[in-house]
């Protein structure tokens, strides 16, 4: 395309030069008017030759494929920003149930898995992690249906030792 770009330049600068040069050895009146016509004349032939050339099947077809491209990377932007937005969406959403838990004074660790809903991925499940007993563990599952609407069938609590040996449900 660049290499199609640099010829059409050249041709328009030679064309100029060609046409400058018949303008500057033409003799003065009629000869020198007619003359600088011309020039124009293949000036303008120069800058629209290209255009003339131009095969519109090939150029339909170029386009064609640029479209499929386009709708292929523009998909797999989405599929990307989607995935994306899933992770921000349960990293920020468990950094907020930790910083609920310590403000209950509870120290756990907390895993969210996001699920698609419309638009936008939203927290669906809650694993958390810690030596909670049970009042401390009805009052985070309360805080946690109040703030993301995650009914307790969708909440795991696991002891610590129990997830770090990997004998967990």
């Amino acid at each position: 395309m660049l290499e199609l770009i640099r010829q059409w330049l050249v041709g328009i600068t030679c064309a100029a030069m060609i046409a400058a040069l018949a303008e500057g050895l033409a003799p003065p009146g009629a000869v020198r008017k007619v003359g600088r016509f011309t020039g124009g004349l293949v000036l303008l032939i120069a800058v629209l030759k290209p255009i003339a050339a131009v095969d519109g099947e090939a150029l339909g077809r170029a386009l064609a494929e640029y479209r499929l491209d386009l709708s292929a990377y523009s998909t797999q932007l989405e599929e990307e920003n989607s995935a994306r937005m899933k992770s921000i969406i349960e990293e920020q959403a468990a950094a907020y149930i930790v910083d609920k838990a310590a403000s209950l004074g509870l120290s756990c660790q907390v895993q969210v898995e996001a699920g698609e809903s419309g638009a936008w991925p939203i927290p669906w499940s809650v694993t958390v992690t810690g030596d909670l007993d049970e009042g401390a563990r009805e009052t985070l599952t309360r805080q946690i249906q109040e703030d993301f609407a995650i009914p307790a069938e969708r909440q795991v609590y696991r002891e610590r030792d129990q997830y770090e040996s990997g004998d967990g449900a």
